[in-house]
């Protein structure tokens, strides 16, 4: 039972592979003057097909494939991980996983038996492997509404161990993998080597009467005779005795590693006190993804030697995994790793051998729910073959890395050979989870509770080459393997410290603090925008300190107590400030106080806040003394543009006072707008006289370039522009797929001698779309050569009634200056413009 306590104040796959390796060797655009609504197009939905392409591929090649057919109907198993007793545990996984087979299998397996087709059912996945299925009847399958999807089988290439070294290598008195993980210390301070717990493996099969091996097999009598049942499984096959056999040689090595010592001096097992089972999910030079997941299915119930009687009772603690696939998140089997960890079991994986790039994991490592392992040298340097993360859904993966290069163990034909690969490095990890079960029960089974102890007492190894932090990276993950920190762990018990940051003078939280713990293990964590932090930490003394900038550090020393959470709230006291005060006002011309926001940052992600009255225009805002700030002034009032200010506070406080002025589109309370030229209203079905239209000939065939813009209102759009009457329009949408736009609306020429606030504004309704360009050119001699002004591409767009206004100060004094408006696409919305005003153009106060 855990207890909570509070503290105030401070105080998969295109190709799978054993996971073994030889030995190392624009310009922008002028942004709108005027405020547009914004819009997005609505997305699409499709239904994913039921057949694979890969099984389609297949029937255009031949008549008849082997699929697999995947029911719809789960199970979620997840709960069952409650149950105390491990049979019962195991029993009810198996039952309910069974059940929910026969309940919705029945319908495709009498279909299979009416066409006399050959299959196998499978419960651990909801899943049918069908043999040589005609395309006919695996179309009658997909419109069954239980059936998920068709998918075509895969065949996995297994590459053949290589040696790194000579196998007739001189043993160490302890290889070196162990001793660098101190399996070694665990055994002299514990007395524990894994005893009472059942290791195993899925992979090429292993030798069992080797040397090392023989007196761990948990079918090994003792008296020369052997027992098989529930303890060796060969789908495959290819063995042609009894017992366990490997014709590739990588799951002895594995084995070996995990529990191998022949008391000769061969130490090569992390756990030789554990017993071993194994199951033989690839072939001699291959998998078939049909035997792995057989060998995977048997260890929840393993049977006995004919294949029938299941016992969930004889299945292993722990299951490891050295194969994978190339870099891939594919959830391949993750149904059967599900029930694992409902039954009890913990599978381990191996990473991938793709590095040293980063984004190379394998699945199954590579998926979310399964612990996966990277490998390191003696030097303690990562493999430069070791897949590097993240992984699904930009998981840190490896989990946790381990000894993978030149590593020592046993191999078919009683002998020894060095290999390398993530491989080697994963039964490290599952041999030093039987260490941590057998010395500590209370953690058998608790595959949250173990993963935590490992992610803990990994030892920190930064990378910063994938991301991540020094605690956490896609190159090491938490760390390298410590199996005597992790048993260690295991006797001092976790707990969990929370806490929220806050002001102490305003009792605010404080987002982006630094809260340090320092102590049996070492954290630093940066609290959120809510001020909370949270660490899962081992039980021990620590001492927890909590930082920011502006503030006091403080710092308390607590004790973590097994399995009780501890709340530490902290309360930071700012450091000294000094205030800046002033006021806003208005600069254009009623000099009245104005409603406003000022922030101040001082370049280093900084911030700080304050509103003014709005009666007053006065501000205080409290900054750190001998500092420079760039200030922003923001009025909460519509029709201002925001100003900033540089500045560098002494010792003491000053005093900034600031007026905002209204802003072009002129919509500032108490001031109207002043024009001083010629308006176009665009009325009538006719265009304006000197106003041209030119159309832009893509020459593309069977694409009609006009008619572009136009005075009538052939979409019946309707004038939504602001302005009344008729208006000019280019209207993409109504004019069809069969047209493509590319048009131009030419204004006659202007004298605009005299204006000094030259300014072009019309109103519009500009419908958006992904494929449409908005543009207005300006020319000062006459059309001779055209400077863009504004311009706008696909979303928002501007739905009307909206204002567009455009300085053109360049046009001021010229005696022949036009516009034009420009609009390209197809089937993409339309512009509508009206009253399009060119001249002086001024904001004045009603009553200043």
């Amino acid at each position: 039972m855990r207890i909570t306590r509070t503290v105030t104040g401070l105080v998969a796959v295109s190709a799978v592979a054993l996971a073994l390796v030889p030995p190392a060797p624009a310009p922008a655009a002028p942004i709108p003057a005027a405020t547009v609504t914004t819009g997005k197009p609505a997305p699409r939905t499709t239904q994913k097909p039921k057949i694979a392409r890969a099984v389609l591929e297949r029937y255009a090649k031949a008549d008849r494939s082997d699929v697999w057919v995947r029911l719809a109907a789960r199970r979620d198993v997840a709960p069952l991980k409650k149950i105390k007793n491990r049979r019962a545990r195991g029993q009810e996984v198996v039952d309910e996983l069974k059940a929910t087979a026969r309940g919705s299998q029945g319908a495709v397996k009498a279909l299979l038996d009416a066409r006399g087709l050959k299959y196998e059912t499978f419960w651990a996945t909801n899943a049918i492997y069908v043999r040589s299925a005609p395309e006919a009847v695996v179309r009658s399958i997909t419109r069954m509404a239980e059936v998920e999807e068709i998918r075509a089988p895969r065949t996995y290439v297994v590459p053949k161990p290589a040696a790194t070294r000579p196998s007739s290598v001189t043993p160490q008195s302890v290889e070196w993998g162990l001793s660098n993980i101190k399996a070694d210390q665990v055994w002299a301070q514990n007395g524990r080597r894994g005893q009472g717990i059942v290791v195993a493996n899925v992979d090429t099969g292993v030798q069992y009467d080797h040397p090392a091996l023989v007196r761990q097999y948990r079918g090994d009598n003792g008296d020369g005779a052997f027992s098989h049942g529930y303890n060796w499984y060969d789908p495959t096959g290819t063995c042609t005795e009894p017992g366990p056999c490997d014709g590739a040689g990588h799951g002895t090595h594995t084995m070996g590693t995990m529990a191998g010592d022949d008391g000769q001096g061969n130490q090569i097992g992390v756990a030789p006190g554990a017993k071993w089972i194994a199951a033989k999910g690839c072939a001699t030079e291959n998998c078939s993804d049909v035997d792995l997941l057989l060998a995977s299915q048997w260890m929840l119930a393993p049977t006995d030697a004919s294949g029938n009687n299941p016992d969930v009772s004889k299945r292993p603690d722990i299951v490891n995994n050295s194969w994978g696939s190339q870099p891939s998140n594919d959830p391949l089997m993750e149904d059967v790793q599900l029930a694992w960890a409902a039954s009890g079991i913990m599978g381990v994986w191996a990473n991938g051998n793709e590095g040293p790039s980063c984004q190379t994991s394998g699945a199954p490592g590579s998926r979310i729910i399964n612990y996966s392992v990277g490998a390191y040298d003696g030097e303690n340097r990562i493999a430069s073959f070791s897949s590097r993360g993240p992984g699904q859904d930009g998981e840190i993966k490896p989990n946790i890395s381990a000894p993978g290069v030149n590593i020592r163990s046993s191999v078919p034909g009683s002998g020894y050979a060095v290999l390398s690969g993530t491989s080697m490095a994963t039964p490290h990890v599952a041999g030093a989870i039987a260490l941590l079960w057998s010395a500590r029960p209370e953690y058998a089974h608790d595959i949250a509770g173990t993963r935590t102890l490992l992610d803990l007492t990994a030892i920190d190894t930064a990378s910063a080459q994938c991301g991540g932090t020094a605690a956490d990276n896609p190159v090491y993950g938490e760390g390298r393997l410590d199996a005597l920190a992790l048993v260690t762990a295991g006797e001092k018990g976790t707990s969990g410290l929370t806490g929220t940051v806050t002001d102490a003078a305003t009792g605010q939280v404080v987002p982006g603090a630094e809260v340090g713990i320092t102590g049996p293990l070492n954290r630093t964590l940066t609290v959120g925008t809510d001020g909370k932090y949270s660490a899962t930490l081992l039980a021990g003394d620590y001492q927890v300190t909590a930082k920011a900038f502006g503030y006091q550090p403080r710092a308390q020393a607590v004790t973590v107590t097994k399995d009780t959470d501890l709340t530490l709230d902290i309360a930071l006291v700012p450091t000294e400030r000094v205030n800046l005060t002033g006021t806003v006002t208005d600069g254009s011309g009623t000099g009245r106080a104005l409603a406003a926001k000022i922030t101040a940052g001082d370049g280093n992600g900084h911030a700080w806040s304050t509103t003014t009255d709005p009666a007053t225009g006065a501000y205080t805002l409290p900054l750190l003394p001998s500092s420079s700030y760039t200030l922003t002034y923001t009025s909460t009032e519509t029709g201002y543009d925001p100003a900033t200010r540089q500045l560098t506070l002494g010792e003491t406080g000053q005093t900034l006072d600031v007026k905002l002025t209204v802003n072009l589109a002129c919509t500032a309370s108490g001031y109207q707008v002043t024009r001083d030229g010629p308006t176009q209203p665009f009325d009538g079905t006719r265009r304006p006289k000197g106003w041209t239209v030119t159309n832009v000939d893509p020459g593309i065939p069977g694409l009609s370039y006009k008619p572009g813009w136009e005075s009538t209102d052939a979409g019946r759009r309707g004038n939504h522009t602001g302005g009344d009457g008729g208006f000019a329009i280019v209207d993409s949408l109504n004019s069809g797929k069969g047209h493509i736009q590319d048009t131009y609306l030419t204004s006659p020429s202007f004298n605009l001698t005299g204006r000094a606030n030259a300014t072009l504004e019309f109103v519009e309704d500009l419908q958006a779309a992904v494929n449409q360009t908005t543009s207005v050119d300006l020319s000062i001699d006459g059309g001779r050569t055209w400077q863009t002004v504004w311009t706008a591409k696909g979303f928002p767009g501007a739905p009307g009634p909206a204002t567009r206004v455009i300085p053109i100060p360049q046009a001021a004094g010229r005696t022949n200056v036009t516009y034009r408006l420009h609009y390209e696409g197809q089937r993409s919305g339309w512009w509508a413009v009206d009253n399009a005003f060119i001249g002086d153009r001024t904001c004045t106060a009603v009553n200043p």
